[in-house]
């Protein structure tokens, strides 16, 4: 009769020990989705922000071409600035861009890395014979 106690006693800390195992798994990877979702909003943003200043951009091109249409002559050093304003404001976008991308990438890879080492955590539960005959 003992024997059985001690049995069971095995059975359910190892089942309740499993729950809760999986339990911390499964909130560590609603963890990792939760901060996935906030870098991708934090890009959207940045990215909504870019291409605002791509426009600010454009329009900025088009009225020097108009100007530039009207008198092609009478304001070249004026347009020669807001040209080194146009490539300065490049510079800048190109810049954000690439460290808003190092930043996404970075953070992928590391919910990436996390993803998978739940995976072989789980798969290693599950491949682990003294577990799964201690439940058979």
């Amino acid at each position: 009769m003992e024997l059985m106690y001690f049995i069971s006693g095995v059975l359910v800390t190892g089942t309740i020990y499993a729950v809760v195992l999986l339990r911390k798994n499964q909130s560590h990877y609603h963890d990792a989705l939760a901060r996935l979702q906030s870098y991708q909003n934090i890009s959207s943003i940045r990215l909504s922000d870019i291409k605002e200043e791509i426009n600010d951009i454009g329009m900025l091109v088009r009225d020097v071409e108009s100007k530039m249409e009207k008198d092609q002559y009478a304001s070249v050093s004026e347009l020669n600035k807001k040209i080194d304003e146009i490539g300065e404001l490049a510079t800048k976008t190109n810049f954000k861009l690439g460290e808003a991308n190092k930043v996404f990438n970075k953070n992928i890879t590391d919910i990436s890395s996390e993803m998978q080492q739940l995976k072989n955590n789980v798969k290693a539960l599950g491949q682990d014979p003294n577990f799964l005959q201690r439940y058979s």
